[in-house]
């Protein structure tokens, strides 16, 4: 079975999650114990990685807009995700530096 890749992020994809990270509106997997992904990401604890090369995923997410009317724990769960590029989560999570670094000069 050939392994898939994520799909890569354009510069405009990546300014917009980095966004949604600093605004709150982005949940990654990063924000939930190891153990629990399955569970907030349902689509991944019923399998929907396995056809996916794990070495080339970056962090999986979803906006906070599409998860379910119930959580789990305190944490949102989801019925979809997103599954980011190895190589282009780095730049996401620099671009929300950027922004959050603005933000916070503009406030002083």
């Amino acid at each position: 079975m050939t392994l898939i890749e994520p799909e890569r992020l354009d510069a405009d994809e990546v300014k917009c999650v980095a966004r949604g990270l600093v605004e709150g509106r982005v949940f990654t997997a990063d924000m939930c114990p190891p153990d629990m992904i399955g569970m907030v990401f349902m689509v991944v604890g019923m399998g929907g990685l396995a056809n996916y090369d794990l070495d080339k995923v970056g962090n999986i997410y979803e906006w906070l807009d599409r998860a379910g009317e119930r959580g789990i724990n305190g944490m949102p769960m989801f019925m979809s995700c997103k599954v980011a590029h190895v190589d282009d989560w780095p730049l996401v999570v620099e671009m929300a530096k950027v922004i959050d670094d603005a933000i916070q000069a503009a406030l002083g």
